[in-house]
This record gives structure tokens, C-alpha cells and sequence, in this order.
């Protein structure tokens, strides 16, 4: 035992150094390894300081190792490339459209798509990450763009499919002379959130399948079923025989006017009937033309502040106050509501006359031809207005001054072979005022025409109308015409 152990200490020594050379290898290696790890890091570090790190890929295009300028380029390629592809956009119901990305509005944001490709992968946006290592390795270096729309989205896609139907609460009407319950409906409308998402994920994928644009449904807030207990007092109130009382005017509703009056929602909601404001309004506003009176406006003349017309004052009903009156009246079961009716004021109207008071001093007559009327004054004072009719558009009626240079009180017109009672002319005898023309048996000549131009150039005035004027005027009184 004691010669074998300095043979056993010399071989445990050997065993020992040549462990350690092994470590010692190991290490450098090791450290030889990491070096290179370093000098690579720190190479591709250093080589992508402005640029994107290498292997990175974009709709399978290559985008890895380049500057900010040349994936900006490369991107509004791609852009301007996918702007140009179409996509089949259809309904549940098969209603089918074909569409460019380029109509859509949908694009690439090249700008925040570029910032994202070159700080893809790396810390602070500098050193390249662990997370860029393993997708690399596992094959998961795929960016997906950035996608912008061109104004608004909804509204676009809104305008392609504006398919929608509010749901609609069960209603009342009059059948039969009873009351019947029209169901309720389903509402809908195009999910366009979930259309707008589908589109970008296909813009996004390059995917060729259709896209289908899904309905979103809403329930109707109450049903028939909801609405079937309330029946019984619905069809006594629209049987009971109402009254509204509008001053002296009694107005009957029928039953299809009150079916209206009822609020269903609220009905059922406040398990009590309950009317409605805006129906009953439509109602007051449907029957305030048999209780209106319009005011006559107070006419004021703008020329000298004279009063033309005094005006009268009108009635009319009065909405808001009718609603409160009637729901206060139905609540309380009463038969007859009187209806609010006020006074509608005379409102004052600055007015060109049509005539110029005091433009000659004594008498003078005045003629508006536009007006079709002929003025007789004193002065400033205006005596009377009297409805005339001139001359017909090929054969006018002179504008200017004159004066009556002779009277007649039954003319006669060779031309025409017509008789003209109370002839008055201001032009030689060729002009003159006068009463409707009247034929030998005596019937006249465009007695329905006072108001319109439609004679050969005289004035003409209707009967009684001429004497009066004719009985007024003297030779020598100015006669002003004009439009």
C-alpha cells in the first residue's frame, strides 16, 4: 500500500492540470465566441443606425437594411400598387360591389410605416433586440403596414350600403271601426365598424375572398305582447265622443284622429295611457285653418306716413296651450276641451301707395298702371281708388301728364263701333277714360277683365265707377300716368 501511493498522486496531479487545460480552453472559447457575438451585435448595431435591420420583410418584399428615404420610396410603390387591386363587397342579401382600394380611401401611412420598419427590432431605437433574434429564427419577421383613410371611413362605406330600418314599436290604427294592433318590427342596420375592419384586414392580407357586409339587428323597445293588456281602455277612449270647442266652433275628432293621440311606448312603460305631444299638435295644426282668421295688415303709405288700410285684427288657436288643455281634459275623462284661441294683432306694413298724394295742387287723377288702378285726389287727399283696365301689351296706354281737354257722356268709336259712356280724353280724341265699351244692344265689353290690360289703349272703368268720376272731373284736370 505504501509503494502504490506516489504513482496514485501523479496520476490524480495529471488528471487535475489536464481538467483545467480543458476549462481553460472552454473559457476561450467561450469568451472567443461571445467576442465574435459582440463584434457582430456591434457591427449590425453600428451599420443600422439609420437604417432598418436586416431580414425584415413587407407584403413579402424586402425591406430589411435600407434608409428612411428608400422604405418611404418603396412603400408609396406598394401603396400605388394596391390602390390598383379590387375587392367584392357584398350584402347578406346578395347585393354585390366591386370596388378599387383607390375608391375606398384606404392607404398605407407611409410616413408612421416607415418610423415603425426602422425602429423595428431594436432598443431605444439603436440596439437590436432579443425579440429581433427569435423572430428572425422563427421565421416571424413579417411587418404589417400602417393603414390610414382617406377622409371618413363611415361615411364612405355608410354611402355604399346605406341599408337601414328602424325598429319600429307596435302600432294602433282603425279597422273595421276597431281598434287593431299593427305588430312590431325588427330594426337594422350595416355593421360598418366590423365592414371597416374586414376591408383592412384584406388590405393588409391581399386576400381575395368577399367581404361580407353583416346586419346588426335591434329589438323593437315594446312588443304586441306588451301592449294587448291596454287594449280595453284603448278602444273606450276612442269611442267616447269628444268635443273641441274653439270659440263658437265646435270641431268633432274622428277615431282615427284620437287612435293617434296615444303614446304606445310610454302607455306600456308608465302602465298608464299616456298621449302623445307631437300628435296631438299635428292634429291642432290639421284643424287650425277652420279656426284661423288671418289679420289684415295695417298698410302704411311710405311716401307721406298715411294710414292706406286701418287693418283688422285675426283669431288664431293656440297650440301649446290646446295640447296642455286636451291632455288635461282626456286624463281627466272629461268629453268636451275648449280649445286655446287667441287674437292675432294687426301688424303695420310700410307700403308704396302706388300714387303720389299732393303731386298737383285741387283735383287730379292719378293712373297706376301696374297696379291696373286709378287714383282721384285733392290735394294730398286721396278721394277714391278704383279698379281700371288699360291698354293691352301691342297697344299701351301713353305714360305722362295730360289733362282732360274734352267730355263726352256717351261717345261713340267708329273704328270699333262701339258706344263709350262717359268719355273723358286727355290725348286729342284718341285717348280718354271712359266706362267698359258697350255694344248698341247694350251689353258690355270686358266687364271680367277690371284688373288686367286688355283694352286698345283708353282706360276703361266699370259702371258706376265712370260717372262718378266723370260727374268729379272737370276739363282742365291733370291726368298723371305711369307704371
Amino acid at each position: 500500500m505504501e509503494e502504490n501511493t506516489p504513482q496514485g498522486g501523479k496520476e490524480t496531479k495529471t488528471i487535475s492540470k489536464k481538467r483545467k487545460s480543458y476549462g481553460l480552453h472552454l473559457v476561450a472559447v467561450f469568451v472567443a465566441i461571445l467576442a465574435i457575438l459582440l463584434v457582430f451585435y456591434g457591427s449590425i448595431t453600428y451599420a443600422c443606425l439609420d437604417k432598418s435591420l436586416p431580414g425584415l420583410k413587407i407584403y413579402n418584399q424586402n425591406i430589411g437594411f435600407k434608409k428612411k428615404n428608400e422604405i418611404s420610396s418603396q412603400l408609396q410603390k406598394i401603396n400605388q400598387d394596391l390602390q390598383k387591386q379590387k375587392i367584392t363587397l357584398s350584402t347578406d342579401e346578395g347585393k354585390t360591389q366591386t370596388k378599387f382600394y383607390a375608391d375606398l380611401g384606404i392607404n398605407i401611412d407611409t410616413k408612421k410605416t416607415t418610423q415603425k420598419i426602422l425602429e423595428f427590432g431594436k432598443i431605444r431605437g439603436i440596439f437590436p433586440s432579443p425579440a429581433y433574434i427569435i423572430a428572425l429564427a422563427s421565421q416571424k419577421h413579417f411587418i404589417s403596414p400602417i393603414v390610414i383613410w382617406e377622409g371618413n371611413p363611415q361615411k364612405t362605406l355608410g354611402e355604399l350600403f346605406p341599408e337601414k330600418q328602424e325598429a319600429q314599436n307596435p302600432s294602433l290604427k282603425i279597422e273595421n271601426e276597431q281598434v287593431q294592433v299593427v305588430p312590431e318590427q325588427e330594426g337594422f342596420e350595416i355593421n360598418i365598424g366590423k365592414l371597416k375592419n374586414d376591408i383592412e384586414h384584406c388590405f393588409l392580407t391581399r386576400c381575395q375572398t368577399k367581404i361580407i357586409a353583416s346586419k346588426t339587428f335591434k329589438k323593437s323597445n315594446i312588443s304586441t305582447r306588451d301592449l294587448t293588456p291596454f287594449l280595453p281602455e284603448i278602444s273606450n277612449f276612442i269611442n267616447s265622443k269628444i268635443t273641441f270647442q274653439a270659440g263658437s266652433k265646435k270641431i268633432y275628432p274622428k277615431k282615427e284622429d284620437l287612435i293617434k293621440f296615444i303614446d304606445v311606448e310610454r302607455t306600456v312603460l308608465g302602465q298608464k295611457l299616456a298621449y302623445s305631444d307631437q300628435a296631438i299638435d299635428d292634429y291642432l295644426n290639421s284643424i287650425a285653418g277652420n279656426v284661423n282668421v288671418k289679420a289684415k295688415k295695417k298698410k302704411i303709405s311710405t311716401v307721406d306716413n298715411s294710414v292706406i288700410s286701418e287693418g283688422q285684427e285675426g283669431v288664431e288657436l293656440k297650440i301649446s296651450e290646446s295640447r296642455n288643455n286636451i291632455k288635461k281634459a282626456l286624463e281627466n275623462r272629461q268629453k268636451t276641451v275648449s280649445l286655446a284661441v287667441g287674437i292675432a294683432p294687426v301688424v303695420e306694413e310700410y307700403v308704396s301707395p302706388g300714387n303720389t298724394p299732393g303731386k298737383y295742387p285741387g283735383k287730379y287723377i292719378e293712373i297706376n298702371l301696374s297696379e291696373q288702378n286709378l287714383y282721384t285726389f285733392e290735394g294730398t287727399r286721396l278721394l277714391n281708388t278704383y279698379k281700371i283696365s288699360t291698354g293691352k301689351w301691342s297697344m299701351p296706354t301713353p305714360e305722362g301728364e295730360f289733362t282732360i281737354n274734352n267730355k263726352d257722356p256717351r261717345a261713340y268709336s267708329a273704328t270699333y263701333k262701339l258706344y263709350m259712356p262717359y268719355w273723358m280724353s286727355f290725348i286729342d280724341s284718341k285717348y280718354g277714360i271712359h266706362e267698359l265699351p258697350e255694344w248698341p244692344d247694350g251689353t258690355k265689353e270686358g266687364e271680367g277683365h277690371l284688373g288686367t290690360p286688355v283694352s286698345h289703349g283708353c282706360v276703361r272703368l266699370g259702371r258706376g265707377a265712370a260717372q262718378e268720376v266723370y260727374d268729379w272731373a272737370e276739363i282742365g284736370t291733370p291726368v298723371y300716368i305711369h307704371k
